[in-house]
């Protein structure tokens, strides 16, 4: 079999990517090693989309259930520190937008199954550092010729590994939870924030499709020597008060309890001969702004214009520069992103009293400048150009 693109993880990235170089006529297949595609949940996990991500999504005819962001409070919650960011200081409706993941998985991947090997992965690529067009060979023996290979398979990439390539790895000793709680002030359009001894806890809207009006989603990350060895059902039972004095709000868990650990990756080289990395394949943050699929469609975005351009050129997709071009737009935003994140984790998760007062006196002054925040918006956004 031969195929010019053979996308090696069948997730939301992987998918746009295959949808909108199939919009352009450049053919791809998909390997993924899941038996099929996940069914739609309780409505536990969810993605925050910015403005650049949604557009994306539409431009190639994808619409999910969303609950809008129009402004987002952020408090010090060891202060009186807080800033407030709204979509009109940068003349936009909204900021972001939440969705359900497995609603965007679902509708992004069907359209992709006729062209997608299920239960399936690269076993080995033969020609990798050769002129040559690399074979692929699966694990249930077919071979695939092919010009050019995407990896869109995760935190583990399997095909970075066939590669060789390298990354640096962070853990932050923290654990994420995520959850739906009733609200009893629900105030539409608004999400908080709330940086404190007991974790970083953000609250935010749910699409109301599915009838949840008074219904909102909560990711809260902690530090696992806070956490201890107490079941995360407990903790959110003793601490959940703690946030819902700072919000003024009223709380009730309604759903399952998600967790995970939290840590972060970035892959000192995003190529290597015809393997690209892209999304989490390449790097990974801190949750905290939601930014993680945000970049993994920026990097898609950069990736299919730069494929897109070469094939409308005569130019083959392996063509090192083309890759390169790829690499340099994407891996320093990423990184810069990295590291702002690690920054923010560092100040909001000190215990020293100076730092505590200058973070606090900080957010305030910020809070006064329309220009600052506005930069922080659009950058988050996807609004700055990359």
């Amino acid at each position: 079999m031969e195929v010019p693109i053979v996308i090696s993880g069948g997730g939301i990235i992987g998918n746009y990517i295959s949808l909108r170089l199939e919009k352009n006529n450049i053919k791809t297949v998909i390997v993924e090693k899941a038996s099929g595609f996940l069914a739609l949940d309780k409505g536990i996990r969810t993605v925050t989309l910015n403005e650049h991500s949604m557009q994306m999504l539409k431009n190639i005819g994808i619409c999910p259930s969303i609950a809008q962001i129009n402004s987002i409070d952020v408090l010090d919650g060891e202060g009186t520190g807080k800033i407030q960011f709204l979509a009109k200081d940068v003349g936009s409706e909204n900021l972001s937008y939440v969705t359900y993941f497995n609603e965007l998985q679902k509708l992004i991947s069907d359209p992709c199954k006729e062209r997608t090997f299920f239960n399936n992965e690269i076993n080995s690529v033969q020609n990798l550092n050769t002129e040559s067009d690399p074979e692929i060979m699966l694990k249930d023996g077919m071979i695939i010729k092919t010009n050019l290979i995407a990896g869109c398979d995760g935190r583990n990439s399997n095909i970075a590994k066939i590669a060789s390539l390298t990354s640096s790895f962070d853990d932050y000793l923290q654990t994420a939870l995520t959850f739906v709680v009733d609200i009893d002030n629900n105030s539409h359009g608004k999400a908080h924030q709330v940086f404190s001894e007991k974790g970083i806890f953000a609250l935010m809207p749910l699409p109301e499709g599915r009838g949840e009006m008074n219904k909102c989603t909560v990711v809260w990350s902690i530090k696992n020597q806070v956490l201890g060895d107490e079941p995360v059902s407990e903790f959110v039972k003793n601490n959940i008060s703690f946030f819902e004095s700072k919000l003024n709000v009223s709380l009730k868990v309604k759903s399952e309890i998600l967790s995970f650990k939290l840590s972060n990756h970035h892959f000192e080289n995003y190529i290597s001969g015809p393997v690209v990395l892209l999304g989490d394949a390449a790097h990974s943050i801190h949750p905290l702004a939601g930014q993680g699929i945000n970049l993994g469609f920026a990097d898609a975005d950069v990736f299919c214009e730069e494929v897109i351009s070469s094939y409308k050129k005569g130019i083959a997709f392996n063509e090192k520069s083309v890759l390169k071009r790829y690499e340099i737009r994407r891996k320093s935003m990423n990184f810069l992103m990295l590291k702002s994140m690690d920054f923010f984790v560092d100040l909001f998760g000190s215990e020293n009293l100076y730092l505590r007062l200058i973070r606090n006196l900080g957010i305030s002054s910020l809070n006064k400048s329309k220009f600052v925040k506005a930069f922080f918006i659009r950058h988050a956004s996807g609004m700055n150009k990359f």
